[in-house]
């Protein structure tokens, strides 16, 4: 029987942050230059959200708002999903489908350890072809 892989095997370990005061133009370059799609909404120890491409695109960039006068408090999502790092991929994939989103946060003992994100799943799934047809 195959093993099942974990979530923290895929996971991206950096978790960037945000304030919620910052603005979506200062949130968007923050994710070019960390090739990420997703950000952690935080100030000092509070943790208030999660900010992604999408709700840049969505919320602002449809909008015509502009991008350096909106604060991410105001286009963040509120609650922050998460599953824990010893889950599978497996669950991972139906929650995040189920609940119909791109990133889920991964936590270990109550703490952020990393993001898993649908780019996630294409590494994951390409290992398992090239696995199969070895």
């Amino acid at each position: 029987m195959a093993t099942l892989k974990r979530v923290k095997d895929y996971m991206d370990e950096n978790v960037v942050t945000i304030e919620p005061e910052a603005s979506a133009t200062d949130a968007a370059k923050l994710m070019l230059e960390n090739k990420i799609g997703s950000l952690i909404v935080k100030k000092d120890a509070i943790y208030y959200g999660i900010l992604t491409e999408g709700d840049i695109s969505r919320k602002v960039t449809a909008l015509e708002l502009v991008h350096n006068e909106v604060p991410v408090k105001n286009i963040m999502s509120d609650e922050i999903l998460t599953i824990d790092g010893r889950s599978t991929m497996r669950k991972a994939f139906l929650e995040m489908n189920k609940r119909k989103i791109r990133h889920i946060a991964v936590t270990e003992n109550g703490r952020y350890i990393g993001i898993l994100s649908i780019k996630d799943f294409a590494n994951y799934y390409s290992n398992r072809i090239v696995k199969q047809t070895k």
